[in-house]
């Protein structure tokens, strides 16, 4: 007999949501700095925070699910795009740096 699993159902939708939210900011936020990127060059780094916390929430919310599933597997997944989103989070922190002073 399957398992189902509402928890990680919830999860998932929210995941989801999170994920076409803040790829549709990107992918704004992208257009209008190639667009014009003298202008809009506070948005490069900004671009790189909202990538940052996209891949941390993602991390976070597949440890959530994991936990409720007690499985591993998605515990190292988890950890991994935690780790990314902090890579990222320091390029952001680097760019804004770099062009603020």
């Amino acid at each position: 007999m399957a398992k189902v699993n509402t928890v990680s159902r919830g999860t998932s939708r929210q995941l989801d949501i999170v994920h076409i939210v803040l790829g549709v900011i990107i992918a704004v936020m992208a257009i209008m700095a190639f667009t014009n990127p003298v202008e809009n060059m506070v948005l490069f780094p900004l671009i790189f925070f909202a990538a940052a916390i996209l891949k941390i929430v993602c991390g976070v919310t597949v440890i959530i699910g994991a936990n409720s599933d007690h499985d591993r597997k998605f515990h190292v997944r988890g950890s991994f795009q935690i780790f990314i989103g902090v890579i990222i989070l320091g390029i952001g922190i680097i760019s804004a740096v770099s062009i603020w002073f």
